[in-house]
């Protein structure tokens, strides 16, 4: 799943709405510590049968030797290994016999040496102990797209120390790494000191969730399709979300009673009761979710058996009919509000139905969203002839992907990029006469890097009236740029 599909399907949140959602990566580290292990081995073959004929009663080397068919210089010499070990002792006359300890090393057939050794475990930084993931969780800071990704910081920011590393926690991850304590094969002593820290990051989905009639707010973290209760409560606690500046990030935004008072009253009327509008908002949640997994288990089951496709093909066909039908009674609106992740979903949208006009505006357009995919898609629209307009509040840079869409500026008339102008604080996204976007989030791409979370806010107009008079207040709107300028 994408961002925009674990943000639908983690959306409710009882007495809180959903109001903004990224992609993170959460902090580790990948520690190396010199420590002092007991290791547990079984006994060597020679000194186990040694061992064994003491303890039935030969009491010298020959007669062990004897006994085992094997050279006394070798018995002697595992016999004085064994008194080193303090698994036997000498009596004056040179008989030998066992100690409790070689009696219960005899007993367990395993035997224990302490031993200095390098220990090597993941560490996770907002959690503050160690933790075991699989390697395709793992992300160096070098993968980290800074125009996509929020990096969480964690606090305290500096440490751990190793007298701040619980040996128990240690031994666990250790164990499961290994298969088990048996096959692990070893207890941990003592940690000695930090020999290396090297910063890595898992990857996850933040969302942002505001109280109703309520300043708090509050983020949660999904990772690997599941939220991460600790992980969330862990970076409450330390005061994650103010030090980072999310909340006053939220605070700052632009809130929905500005955006209620750019669309006016007559747009305000007609929009969608909340009760209503949530009970249809959810049927399509639940459709998306029914239709990804009859997607998932007909991959799975084609590459297991492909006679059984014409089954899978038909739960196929049934979840995207009941996908459909619950989109259009959502469609049947005449005015909306939006959730955050609604807003990705509607650009893939106008790529897909527009049939002869696309307007789109943003503060500037970078790779986040205008991707190679978006670019080919935006190519397939101009080459049907569809006039595409957009408006940019600054001028792009001269690097990718700006450069790509001059080069279609020049091979397509259809395509028009303007930009300049203070103009509103809000940005739209429109399909013909289909729909039409409103929202504080800009459409093609963030400004540099993601820094932080709004309050992002939106209406989605879907009737032709109401587009229609929205694309003249655009026109307008440009027109009067175009003299100002």
């Amino acid at each position: 799943m994408n961002a925009s599909d674990v943000a639908r399907r983690f959306e409710r949140r009882h007495g809180y709405d959903l109001i903004d959602y990224a992609e993170v990566a959460l902090p580790l580290y990948r520690l190396t510590v010199d420590a002092i292990t007991m290791v547990h081995h079984g006994i060597p073959p020679i000194k186990e049968f040694v061992m064994r004929c003491v303890a039935l009663g030969l009491t010298s080397a020959p007669e062990v030797g004897g006994f085992l068919g094997i050279d006394v210089t070798t018995v002697m010499a595992s016999l004085d290994q064994l008194r080193s070990d303090r698994y036997i002792t000498s009596a004056e006359e040179g008989s030998v016999g066992l100690t409790s300890r070689g009696r219960e090393v005899l007993d367990k057939a395993m035997e224990s040496a302490p031993q200095d050794e390098m220990l090597v475990f993941l560490y996770d930084r907002l959690l503050l102990k160690p933790v075991r993931l699989p390697p395709e969780q793992l992300l160096t800071p070098a993968n980290i797209d800074a125009k996509r990704v929020i990096e969480i910081r964690p606090y305290p920011a500096e440490g751990p120390e190793i007298e701040q590393i619980a040996l128990p926690d240690v031994l666990q991850v250790l164990a499961q790494q290994a298969g088990g304590r048996d096959a692990l094969g070893r207890d941990i002593l003592r940690l000695k000191r930090i020999v290396r820290r090297v910063r890595l990051y898992r990857p996850g989905v933040a969302l942002v969730y505001k109280k109703y009639r309520s300043s708090e707010i509050q983020i949660a973290f999904i990772v690997d399709e599941a939220r991460n209760e600790a992980l969330e409560h862990a970076f409450a606690e330390r005061g994650g979300p103010k030090k980072m500046g999310f909340l006053k990030a939220i605070d700052e935004s632009a809130a929905l009673s500005d955006l209620r008072r750019y669309l006016g009253t007559d747009i305000l009327k007609k929009v969608a009761e909340q009760e209503s509008l949530e009970d249809k908002r959810l049927a399509v949640s639940l459709a998306r979710i029914k239709h990804q997994a009859a997607l998932t288990k007909a991959e799975r089951q084609s590459a297991i058996d492909p006679s059984r496709g014409a089954d899978d093909r038909e739960g196929v066909a049934l979840a995207a009919q009941a996908l459909a039908d619950a989109e259009a009674e959502l469609a049947a609106f005449a005015a909306r509000p939006i959730a955050p992740f609604e807003i990705a979903e509607l650009l893939e949208a106008a790529f897909e139905r527009c049939d002869s006009q696309l307007f789109a505006s943003s503060r500037i357009v970078d790779r986040s969203v205008v991707d190679p995919l978006f670019l080919k898609r935006l190519e397939e629209l101009l080459s049907r002839g569809v006039r595409v307009i957009l408006t940019l509040r600054e001028p792009p840079k001269p690097e990718s992907p700006a450069i790509e869409l001059e080069r279609l500026n020049k091979r397509y008339p259809n395509l028009q990029i303007t930009t300049g102008g203070r103009g509103s604080q809000f940005h739209h996204l429109v399909c013909d006469e289909k729909f039409a976007l409103i929202s504080n989030r800009p459409m093609l791409g963030n400004l540099g890097k993601v820094r932080s979370f709004a309050h992002v806010v939106g209406y989605v107009l879907q009737q032709p009236d109401l587009v229609r008079d929205f694309t003249r207040r655009l026109d307008g709107t440009a027109g009067r740029q175009e003299k100002s300028e």
